[in-house]
């Protein structure tokens, strides 16, 4: 292979191990809040926990996903974001993320507090 050829393969697979790195440290965070969070729900497309009486916020923000408490902040917790998508299911929240690589991603995350119906 080229020494050209080589770099670059060797970056797309860089950014890949980097990708898959970064979601789980994602995944850690967010299912720490989910699982103590009293409701959770999804509200335009974003996912809103309620925590001791604090509305937590996750939102794509440009190739991001974003984490804000009360309106406030902005803590980047994902990078190279194509689309993500939250569902709630009775009590847990699906995550779906497609990066800006076409790899996607998913996690179901349950809550250990009974949330409230879906209505």
């Amino acid at each position: 292979m080229f020494p050209v050829f080589q770099i670059i393969s060797d970056n797309k697979d860089s950014n890949g191990r980097l990708q898959a790195m970064e979601w789980d440290v994602f995944c850690s965070q967010i299912k720490k809040e989910i699982h103590i969070s009293s409701k959770a729900e999804v509200i335009s497309g974003n996912l809103v926990l309620t925590l001791n009486n604090e509305k937590i916020l996750y939102e794509k923000y440009g190739s991001n996903i974003r984490k804000r408490v009360n309106s406030t902040g902005h803590e980047t917790l994902l990078q190279n974001v194509s689309l993500v998508t939250f569902t709630r299911i009775k009590n847990s929240v699906k995550i779906t993320v497609k990066d800006v690589w076409e790899r996607e991603y998913s996690v179901v995350v349950h809550s250990y507090i009974e949330w409230f119906p879906i209505l």
